[in-house]
């Protein structure tokens, strides 16, 4: 598999984009964590912005077992606080098949969300709800990125308005799902990228409507697309 930089990818991306609960493991819907009624906010302006988990707000290890392995990724806690005074709502999305091959337990898996909470909360940055989908890959079910599940029951379960959203991932999948709802799609670049994953976007018709090199830099361009976005409703 080829690889190549980040500036690399930039380069040629700027081309191409011209800027650029589970009630049981034998259902197909995705699964929700409970989080207590004082984390959620109803937000005023109505914008979404759905958020990838391993590798986008937490370091990924592969699998994640253990809550207390859980780190922060640099800079997300205050960036994604930055959404929140603007009136983001957060919503995770993210595939758990660790649940489904049998390699930790729903039960692990709410203590690891309910870690992540807790730090993201120290940074006001507080999550209004986190979706799962446990199911292993060869399961069929429709919440497994890229399919629409997870974000199905996000937006009937909190009237969400697909029209205003956004979503950040560091994956082809991520990106995927974003076109099938109508998001707007941010791709998160770690130190290398695999120009594969760009080129099956590309032939897809599939490629992020940006790409930042950090949750930072994706926040910065959400703010600045949101503000564009308002200035235009109101001339």
């Amino acid at each position: 598999m080829t690889r190549v930089t980040v500036d690399q990818v930039y380069g040629a991306a700027i081309k191409q984009l011209q800027v650029i609960k589970s009630e049981s493991l034998k259902s197909e819907d995705p699964g929700r964590s409970t989080l207590r009624p004082s984390d959620l906010s109803t937000v005023l302006d109505g914008v979404t912005v759905f958020l990838d988990r391993d590798g986008t707000l937490n370091y990924d290890p592969g699998y994640l077992r253990v809550a207390a392995e859980l780190k922060l990724l640099a800079g997300v806690g205050p960036s994604l606080a930055r959404l929140k005074r603007a009136g983001a709502r957060l919503v995770v999305v993210t595939n758990q098949s660790g649940v489904g091959r049998g390699i930790i337990t729903l039960k692990d898996l709410e203590a690891i969300h309910a870690r992540l909470q807790g730090l993201l909360e120290q940074e006001d940055a507080a999550l209004d709800a986190i979706y799962f989908c446990p199911h292993h890959p060869d399961n069929g079910c429709r919440c497994r990125k890229p399919n629409v599940g997870m974000v199905e029951r996000a937006v009937s379960e909190l009237q969400l308005d697909l029209r205003r959203s956004y979503l950040i991932g560091d994956h082809a999948r991520d990106i995927q799902l974003a076109k099938r709802v109508g998001a707007k799609a941010i791709l998160l670049t770690a130190s290398l990228v695999d120009t594969e994953v760009l080129e099956r976007l590309k032939v897809e018709h599939a490629m992020p409507d940006a790409m930042a090199k950090s949750m930072t830099e994706a926040v910065d361009w959400i703010l600045a697309d949101a503000a564009k976005s308002a200035k235009t409703l109101h001339r």
